[in-house]
């Protein structure tokens, strides 16, 4: 196994309100795999150009995997978030996917993992609170276990309640609820 070079080399710093998805400077950001970059503006684009929430679902599957790795997320995590609210809410294309990837973001974000920069922070936070609208705009969807537990864990986040928001997420399996149940009620 060699000596990965990229990965001793320092870590290139973004601090700015924003990134349009034309900036080149998403190439340099870190993704959810520490040490690792991902230009997240490329699956941001395609999710602005997508008709369907079929074709949302296949772009969001690439973005959980690159955003969110094993509880790390990094500063493209951040900076994608307003940008995922914003498409979502614009396109009324709104799934489990979008709330519960920038729920786990923003629950991850307190955790180990790389500092919000100051600059994104208005922003961010603004998109943050935007995931309330979105939750109640699925309110009349049916919901499978997965889709009640997203929706529940954005509207805790978004009204700052992220260790409720955190327990709610780990809570979208029914044997899982079940174990609670016999351990807490």
């Amino acid at each position: 196994m060699g000596i990965n070079f990229r990965d001793l080399s320092p870590k290139k710093t973004v601090n700015e309100p924003a990134l349009s998805l034309n900036d080149p400077r998403w190439a340099e950001l870190e993704g959810g795999y520490h040490g690792t970059t991902y230009d997240a503006s490329i699956a941001l684009r395609k999710l602005e150009q997508a008709d369907s929430l079929e074709e949302v679902c296949e772009i969001y599957q690439e973005l959980w995997n690159e955003l969110h790795h094993q509880g790390d997320v990094g500063v493209a995590s951040y900076y994608a978030v307003p940008h995922m609210i914003r498409t979502a809410k614009e396109k009324g294309l709104i799934n489990w996917d979008v709330l519960g990837l920038v729920s786990i973001i923003e629950i991850q974000r307190r955790k180990k993992n790389p500092v919000i920069p100051s600059a994104l922070y208005p922003a961010y936070s603004n998109a943050i609170s935007e995931l309330l609208e979105l939750a109640t705009l699925m309110l009349a969807q049916n919901w499978d276990s997965g889709t009640a537990s997203a929706v529940l864990t954005a509207i805790a986040v978004a009204k700052g309640h992220i260790k409720l928001g955190n327990a709610i997420q780990n809570l979208d399996d029914e044997d899982v609820i079940d174990e609670f149940l016999e351990n807490h009620c």
